[in-house]
């Protein structure tokens, strides 16, 4: 290709383009080449209609001089694939003709989509008149094709925020709003509009995960905090905790698993979702539930409850270590001031008893780190797709069925008849709260985060000692409820974990168009009460 002359653009004369020369007479081509390239343009030749489709394909071209009677593929052939081509169809095309005896011929190419015609024996003066007016048009539709590509994408922006779930980060405007023209304008007018609805709905969502995941912690403690002190009166009933465990687990795993079977949500599990289970079921249906069965029978109630608000600071430095949720200075600062408040209760409880050098107690500093690492767990490789009940459910079942052969082999099963009715009644109760606090636990996990869910670590300490005081007699210091106010603060200051990836409008943009176009019908259609 001869490259293009440089010349001053002016009002008549357009910038400099690639032209390319069809034509079967080297002739004619080189006589054409050489006036094109005369005019300022680069040119490229072609000698037939095969060689010439190859290099529209091959080059982006602003305009083609083409001859019409060649052997082959010929003009005719050529003007109808480019126009079928969506690529090629608005490239101008000047057909090269005898004008005094193929003016029917020329017809014919202007019909299937020839800009202009030229004939052979052409003036430099016509050839540059014509091919200016050619490449002019061609570069003014180029222009409105690029301002509705671009007002094409200002209209998808708009329907992604129509939609009602979208992040401005994702509308891709940046280059739109960097123009300095209308367009542009409207574009970061609309940007602007989008991030503020964006924000607005994030910090409405904020205070509704709030407001949530504090009511679900609140549920957490008081349903978990009954399990000390029910675990207790079970021990004086003549219990055992791997048979209490047992029971617990199978009643747990019946509950769910009728829900769900109920709610036609009960899943076919792969081998992935398995393993979740089959870990989860060993953490907090085994492990967990006979660390609290064992160290309920040494350790009071109040004592156990206040142990577990460990797990607020075990929970924060797992998930800042896997990096599962951001480790921020308030929620760090929101966990050291519910743990001091805990310490406060703590200190007052023990009253210099001496208990740090129990065994039992050392023990029960386990129950926190099983509570840390299920709520990673489920944080983490939770199978999101799986019905919560469901999921509770097939834990405890698997659970059971690890459990049951050990506690029959070693004579720990509990008969459960009429001479034990009380503590029938008792075992079905647990059953059923530790169903409830393990789905509430999940679900929380599930809304608010691990870290914030480590917060229902303060609630079942407060609902540990309650429950105690109301089941067991047992007795905590007045003073120490003034650091009931440093774990609220805590719980307050350690916000729920919020993606902030996309946001979800719960109203219509689109039925709110509609209802503004019925009202303006409605209007259109009531009579005028003007006299």
């Amino acid at each position: 290709m001869d490259a293009p002359e440089k010349k001053p653009s002016t009002l008549a004369e357009p910038s400099p383009a690639t032209v390319l020369v069809v034509d079967d007479s080297s002739l004619n081509r080189k006589k054409m080449r050489l006036a094109v390239k005369k005019l300022g343009h680069g040119v490229d030749v072609a000698e037939d209609g095969e060689t010439a489709l190859t290099a529209l394909h091959e080059k982006p071209y602003d305009a083609v001089l083409l001859d019409i009677v060649m052997p082959g593929i010929d003009g005719f052939d050529v003007l109808r694939t480019m126009k079928a081509d969506d690529h090629l169809r608005d490239v101008p095309v000047i057909v090269i003709s005898s004008l005094d005896d193929d003016s029917e011929s020329v017809v014919k190419a202007i019909e299937l989509g020839a800009e202009d015609f030229l004939p052979k024996a052409f003036d430099p003066v016509l050839l540059k008149a014509r091919l200016g007016a050619s490449l002019n048009k061609k570069r003014f539709r180029d222009q409105e094709r690029e301002y509705f590509r671009r007002v094409d994408r200002l209209t998808q922006a708009a329907e992604v925020v129509e939609s009602g779930e979208f992040n401005p980060a994702d509308l891709e405007l940046d280059d739109l709003i960097n123009r300095n023209d209308a367009l542009g304008r409207l574009a970061a007018v609309f940007r602007g509009m989008a991030d503020e609805i964006f924000d607005r709905e994030k910090r409405l969502r904020r205070s509704i995960q709030l407001l949530q995941g504090s009511l679900l912690v609140i549920a957490v403690g008081v349903v978990w905090g009954l399990t000390p002190s029910l675990a207790r009166l079970a021990s004086g009933l003549g219990s055992n905790p791997m048979g209490l465990a047992l029971w617990v687990n199978v009643i747990a795993a019946a509950f769910c698993l009728s829900i769900a079977a109920y709610r036609g949500t009960l899943p076919k599990l792969g081998w992935t979702e398995f393993r979740f289970f089959l870990a989860w079921a060993l953490i907090a249906g085994i492990m967990q539930r006979l660390t609290t069965f064992w160290v309920t029978q040494h350790v009071e109630a109040t004592v156990l409850s206040l142990i577990v608000t460990l797990k607020g600071l075990m929970v924060f430095a797992f998930a800042a270590a896997m990096n599962v949720e951001k480790a921020s200075p308030r929620r760090l600062l929101g966990l050291l001031v519910g743990l001091s408040g805990v310490a406060i209760v703590l200190m007052t409880r023990l009253d210099g008893n001496g208990l740090t050098g129990n065994l039992w107690l050392i023990v029960a500093l386990l129950l926190p780190l099983l509570f840390a690492i299920e709520a990673i767990l489920m944080a983490a490789k939770r199978p999101e797709h799986i019905d919560m009940f469901a999921s509770v459910g097939i834990m405890m079942l698997l659970s059971a069925i690890m459990m049951a052969p050990i506690v029959i082999y070693s004579g720990n099963l509990i008969a459960l008849s009429a001479e034990t009715a009380d503590l029938s009644a008792l075992i079905l109760l647990m059953g059923i709260v530790g169903a409830s606090s393990v789905f509430l636990a999940f679900h929380l996990v599930a809304k608010a985060g691990a870290v914030f869910a480590s917060q229902s670590a303060y609630a079942m300490t407060i609902a540990g000692i309650v429950w105690g005081m109301l089941l067991l007699n047992e007795q905590l210091s007045a003073i120490a409820w003034g650091a009931v106010v440093m774990i609220l603060i805590g719980l307050y200051l350690v916000e729920p974990d919020t993606s902030d990836e996309k946001i979800v409008l719960k109203r219509s943009f689109v039925r709110s168009r509609k209802e503004q176009s019925a009202s303006s019908d409605n209007k259109s259609l009531t009579p005028s009460t003007e006299t």
